[in-house]
This record gives structure tokens, sequence and C-alpha cells, in this order.
């Protein structure tokens, strides 16, 4: 009896979510980045690795306009560039996000985007994002996990050493956001 009572509450709690009524969060990402740029050393082109880019944020849901979030965000992506060394991009974004209704209660989603200032190997840049993402709602828990497509580009390139780097990247991310 107990089994199927616990059974049924699980049921019911996927099939009849409640959003909850947060208006602040913070989350967490870590992704992985493919095709993230270029360096040019006397001459000769070497591609930027495949890394990992890591963001943390905190946000607020407009409680006027229910389908709209914005958020500070810090950035960080450190790759290996060929044979050359590694290359680091911090940033600070803000962001807006467009949260898209869907008839299916625990998924939602979203498309954002972000500018703001960074660290582009000793130089200051204006970097840029564009996401596209789906939002899943874990059960009762005031926690959201997300599943993210995102590009980010900086305005203009980093130099070190006679060596010119360009920095643009498509990044896959996984996120966990905490809603209080």
């Amino acid at each position: 009896m107990k089994v199927k009572f616990i059974a049924l509450f699980l049921v019911g709690c996927f099939f009849f979510n409640t959003e909850a009524s947060a208006e602040f969060y913070v989350s967490a990402g870590v992704g992985k980045t493919f095709n993230s740029g270029s360096a040019w050393s006397h001459g000769q082109k070497s591609d930027i690795k495949n890394s990992n880019m890591y963001s943390l944020a905190v946000g607020y849901d407009l409680p006027f306009i229910d389908i709209l979030r914005v958020e500070g965000e810090y950035l960080h992506n450190r790759a290996q560039v060929g044979s050359i060394g590694k290359t680091t991009y911090d940033g600070l974004m803000l962001n807006g996000y467009l949260d898209i209704p869907f008839p299916v209660p625990l998924f939602t989603p979203y498309a954002g985007v972000g500018f703001g200032p960074g660290r582009y190997e000793g130089k200051y840049v204006l970097g840029y994002q564009a996401m596209l993402g789906v939002d899943a709602e874990v059960f009762v828990i005031p926690l959201v996990a997300s599943l993210e497509y995102r590009y980010t580009r900086t305005n203009r390139h980093g130099e070190r050493n006679n060596e010119v780097y360009k920095f643009y990247a498509h990044t896959i991310m996984m996120k966990l956001r905490y809603e209080f």
C-alpha cells in the first residue's frame, strides 16, 4: 500500500507540477566549447582546441512580465592553442532571457542574449553571446536543470608576444538554477 501511495504521489508531482513563485535565483554551469577560435604566431595559424567553459550567475525573474528574466554572469574559458600555450577568457555578462510558453508543464524552452566586459589575453574586450536552451523543473524542489547552446564572441582580438588570438566559442552547457 505504501509503495502504491508513493508512486501515485510522484506521478502527481510530475504531471501537476506548479511553477515556483520565486523571483531571485543563482545558477552554475559547465560546458564543452567547440571551434573556439584561432591564433596567429609568426605568420602561422594555430587552432584553439576544444575546452571547458564555466559559468556562475545571479538572476531575477521579472514578476510583472512572467516570461522575462535578467542575470549577471561570470564566464571562464581556458583553452590550449596548438603548441603555443594556453589562452584565457574571463567575462562579466548581463544576460536577458525570454522563456517561451510550452504545453508540457515541466519543460520551458528559452532564448537569450548577453553582453559585457571581459579580459582576453591581457586586453579588455567587449564580449557578447546568444543562447538557446530548455529548462526542466525538478519536481517540487525550486531547482531547474538546463541544457543550453551558446555562441560567445569578443569584439576584438587578444595579443601576446607577437601572437594574435581570435576568440569565439560554440558551447553546449549543462546548468543548475536554484530559485529562492
